[in-house]
């Protein structure tokens, strides 16, 4: 405002331009709900469609974006680098996890760039802590965790930004013996007041006989990483052997520093290499980004990864929700061109611009988009309970506050109400006034407008119908591998992790015997690291006889005892069963291991079945071997580990007892409960301090399902939602396509055509376009899925029924949907129906 000389005030030019532009679009805002509002049937089918897409499509993305954002919340993890090891042995290749402690310590000692090396090794099995002096007499007894690390470089967590709620992240890992736990962990020792009055640092948990003072309590570690650590313990470097494998972070000076080390990383494997070449093998070391690590291809010893083609699956499915959504709007829009066209021509033959027009209806699309993203924000928060359960994660509210959704959120209202908005909105806007009075829009089915219509029909189908065929192709995938046979038997076997502690006093014996003595307990074996069906298997040196040569091949070996083959009846092809360890025979002057072999590792070595009986074996160099042995029998083979990989070359070893890691217990039949009790109460008499978890070993086999079965689970609900979303487009075209029709059904109805024949006229365009849909779903479905399935070693053959049933479910869905109007116009009054307008 200006006083103007005679104290009047007077609006310039800037505040009157702002008054009409607020003026103008409380116009378009106030005009484009009116027309929501008038348009009841196609704003609804719109709403709720759009509705159905976003919701979906945020509930998916929640899950890729936590996908994506692994461990990428530390302050400096552009510059930390896994130190990955790949090892070429036999002509196969095998990518692990870990590498030699001393390539990470000559990384740090040789190459300035590199700033710190972080070692660590994760604890196998459950390890029990109890309190030196329980604080309150509600604490536990003891406690056993399954996420130990030890931690052989001071500086982990200044490397690793996790926020300590209490201790120091430059002197908590200093001093070896010192312990850093989760907020969770010190709340199940001390409770949820754990932080008041002196708190817990400085107090002792005992383990295995060795004694830890607690020295910070971090805030739990998120589910998005690849160190899902509950404890960490302090170790002198010294103590990890030189040859010792382990994980090892390098922190970079700077991210370029990583991103161009693999020239240098080549050298510093040069001396290695000279001996693996020796034995035909090679050797290579990787640096992945810690960014990265989750999303590329997992490894021996490593924690579960994201299959990338998943959350690609999973991104597309989430667009095409949004495509059928926005081609329902664009259906709707064109279908009620001819009503509107009256309304276009009213407004520019009273002055309106195209671009007024054009605004206008972009308005009415940006309206119902918006209002769809505010309702589909509150159905998110309700549903996301049951979608946590779906997906086995645990998203909150928070999860929703982060940029990438809001970019996402704000990607949708432009891309949707925008892209989808604006066909109609410009056809609608081209239209002549004089055209647009009269109505005569060309509604024939051979007009560009409804040529363009059928198109769209076709292509939501067809992505419909192939999400359907693959939903269904996955179910099947996953219930073959279920149920395949896996040679050997799972069912009633608990597996018991055996504490550290019973390991170095010897009260495993103890144990083993006492459990055997049972009167429901069949067979009790041993087994050590890595040799639980289900897990990695170990990687071993060995040297095997080929052609009355020792020839240094490294084979996967897993370590068992006596009873391994009794409690999972695996049968033996040839030879028999290997003896009490303690009963070997010595040759020569030394013991002679007795190990087993499966088929698999006998056709690799080119021996009859029974001639690989006395085949002699050994470990470490050719002339300075660590020990000798002899093949006594072959076991038929069996899957160690999931059906999606092939059975591979295994040593059964059997030296369990030396460092067993794991008891296995075949029960009975029936009486589970009694016979778990008994299990227990042995368990409770000979070790009181350690807590008694059990597990099956056939429940334990099918979590490395869990990813496919994950799949199929959101694969069933988003496909059910992609028809249900397709069909609220269908029932709205038909809906405005027999109201176009509605004069003509009367004057056929007065001429005698029956309401069978006008059911039929009014749907066969429709159920033709989701035929032609079902015909070309049928190969995209088939040739997508066919690569799928050969990620699997074992997988099913795609049949004519996976794209039968798709195509029954699609067409009778389709027909029920467009044969309501057509019934309903069918049976109206013929009288009524030619006086329609």
């Amino acid at each position: 405002m200006i006083p103007s000389p005679n104290g009047n005030r007077f609006v310039g030019p800037a505040a009157k331009l702002n008054r009409f532009t607020n003026s103008m679009l409380n116009n378009y805002v106030k005009s484009a709900w009116r027309s929501v509002k008038r348009q009841k049937l196609a704003s609804f089918i719109n709403l709720l469609g759009l509705i159905v897409s976003v919701t979906s499509c945020v509930l998916i993305m929640l899950y890729v974006q936590h996908e994506l954002s692994y461990d990428n919340y530390h302050l400096k993890a552009n510059r930390i680098f896994q130190l990955t090891t790949q090892l070429t042995v036999d002509g196969k290749e095998s990518h692990t996890a870990w590498a030699p402690n001393f390539i990470g310590q000559q990384l740090k000692a040789d190459y300035p760039e590199v700033e710190e090396v972080i070692r660590l090794q994760a604890n196998l099995g459950h390890v029990s802590f109890k309190l030196a002096a329980q604080p309150t007499p509600k604490a536990p007894r003891v406690i056993s965790l399954d996420q130990v690390y030890t931690v052989y470089d001071p500086t982990f967590l200044t490397v690793f930004t996790y926020p300590l709620l209490t201790g120091d992240p430059k002197t908590a890992l200093v001093r070896p013996g010192s312990l850093v736990m989760t907020e969770g962990v010190a709340r199940r020792l001390f409770g949820n007041d754990w932080n008041q009055g002196k708190g817990v640092v400085g107090q002792l948990l005992q383990s295995g006989g060795n004694s830890y003072q607690i020295t910070g309590v971090l805030r739990d570690i998120p589910s998005n990483t690849d160190m899902p650590f509950q404890v960490l313990i302090a170790q002198e470097p010294g103590k990890l052997e030189k040859q010792a494998w382990c994980s090892s972070y390098v922190l970079f000076k700077q991210t370029a520093s990583g991103s161009d080390f693999s020239p240098k990383l080549a050298q510093v494997a040069q001396p290695i290499q000279a001996d693996f070449a020796k034995r035909g093998g090679h050797i290579t070391f990787v640096l992945e980004n810690l960014r990265d690590i989750h999303l590329e291809e997992s490894k021996l010893f490593d924690t579960p990864k994201a299959n990338q083609s998943y959350l690609l699956i999973f991104s597309l499915v989430a667009g095409f929700l949004l495509l059928i959504a926005s081609i329902n709007y664009i259906n709707l829009s064109l279908a009620q061109s001819v009503g509107r066209s009256r309304e276009v021509g009213v407004r520019k033959a009273i002055g309106a611009a195209r671009f007024q027009v054009l605004i206008q209806f972009l308005s009415e699309s940006l309206l119902l988009t918006g209002l769809a993203i505010v309702l589909s924000l509150l159905l998110v928060t309700l549903l996301l309970p049951v979608y946590n359960q779906i997906t086995d994660m645990h998203f909150t509210l928070s999860s929703l506050l982060t940029w990438p959704m809001g970019g996402l959120l704000g990607a949708i209202f432009v891309i949707v109400g925008v892209l989808a908005g604006s066909y109609p909105a410009f056809y609608l806007a081209s239209l002549q006034p004089v055209t647009a009075l009269k109505g005569k829009l060309g509604a024939g089915s051979k007009s560009a407008r409804a040529q363009i219509s059928q198109l769209l029909v076709v292509l939501q189908f067809t992505i419909s119908i192939t999400i359907i065929i693959g939903t269904l192709v996955v179910y099947k995938q996953l219930h073959y591998l279920q149920q395949k046979n896996l040679g050997f038997q799972g069912g009633q076997v608990l597996v018991l992790d055996i504490p550290q502690e019973a390991v170095n006093t010897g009260t495993t014996a103890s144990l083993q015997k006492a459990l055997s003595g049972l009167a429901y307990v069949q067979s009790v074996a041993l087994i050590g690291s890595h040799s639980l069906p289900s897990q990695e298997m170990n990687l071993s040196a060995f040297n095997l006889e080929r052609d009355g040569k020792m020839l240094p091949l490294p084979q996967r070996s897993i370590d068992v005892d006596e009873n391994y083959l009794t409690v999972l009846g695996i049968p033996l092809l040839a030879g028999r069963n290997v003896v009490d360890a303690r009963m070997s025979s010595v040759k020569y002057g030394e013991v002679v291991h007795e190990v087993l072999v499966n088929e698999a590792l006998v056709s690799k070595m080119g021996w009859k079945v029974e001639a690989a009986i006395g085949k002699s074996i050994s470990q470490g160099p050719l002339g300075a071997e660590t020990w000798r042995g002899r093949v006594v029998g072959v076991v038929k083979n069996f899957h160690f580990q999931s059906p999606q990989q092939p059975i591979e070359p295994m040593v059964l070893q059997n030296n369990a007892w030396q460092g067993p890691e794991k008891v296995l217990v075949r029960l009975s039949t029936g009486a589970l409960k009694d016979q778990l009790n008994l299990v227990e109460s042995q368990w409770k008499q000979i070790l009181p301090d350690h807590a008694f978890e059990v597990t099956f070993l056939d429940a334990t086999f099918a979590q490395q399902y869990r990813q496919e079965q994950r799949l199929v689970r959101i694969f069933t609900y988003f496909s059910l939602l992609t028809i249900v979303v397709a069909c609220l487009g269908l029932f709205g075209l038909s809906s405005f396509a027999t109201a176009q029709r509605t004069k003509e059904i009367g004057v056929r109805k007065v001429m005698g055509a029956g309401s069978y024949s006008l059911i039929y006229l009014l749907s066969r365009q429709f159920i033709l376009l989701v035929s032609l849909s079902i015909l070309l779903a049928s190969p995209l479905a088939w040739f997508t899925m066919q690569r799928w399935l050969q990620d699997f070693a074992y997988h099913i053959s795609i049949g004519p029924g996976e794209f039968i049933l798709a195509g029954i479910i699609a067409f009778l869905i389709a027909s029920l949907t467009t044969s309501y109007h057509a019934i309903r116009l069918a049976r109206t009054n013929p009288v009524r129906a030619l006086r329609y307008e």
